[in-house]
């Protein structure tokens, strides 16, 4: 599953977010986990990450070393094209429901 985050922390905090960074890279090390991708907000103070997990356990994991620093949004996410196949699909559906029955 992916799973988006914004992770939003003071500037104040900046050095100490990165120094946890840097431990939490080598402290958890879990197979369930992979960061896909990673932008960092040009005016500071922030990280958005791209995230595949097997399970949200994985990711919580992860994610508590940075719990009492940062405020963390998280939601799941899917790709552009599997979201156009999957809606085409209920589209049809739904044009199938709404067609008149033919007598």
């Amino acid at each position: 599953m992916l799973l988006l985050d914004i992770t939003t922390f003071e500037l104040e905090n900046s050095v100490k977010v990165f120094k946890r960074w840097e431990q939490a890279e080598n402290m958890v090390s879990s197979d369930g986990l992979k960061i896909i991708d990673q932008w960092f907000d040009a005016g500071g103070g922030r990280i958005v990450t791209l995230y595949d997990v097997e399970s949200v356990k994985d990711y919580a994991a992860y994610n508590f070393l940075f719990s009492d620093l940062c405020h963390i949004e998280v939601f799941p996410v899917v790709g552009a094209e599997e979201f156009k196949r999957f809606a085409s699909k209920c589209m049809d559906s739904l044009n199938e429901e709404s067609s008149p029955i033919d007598a």
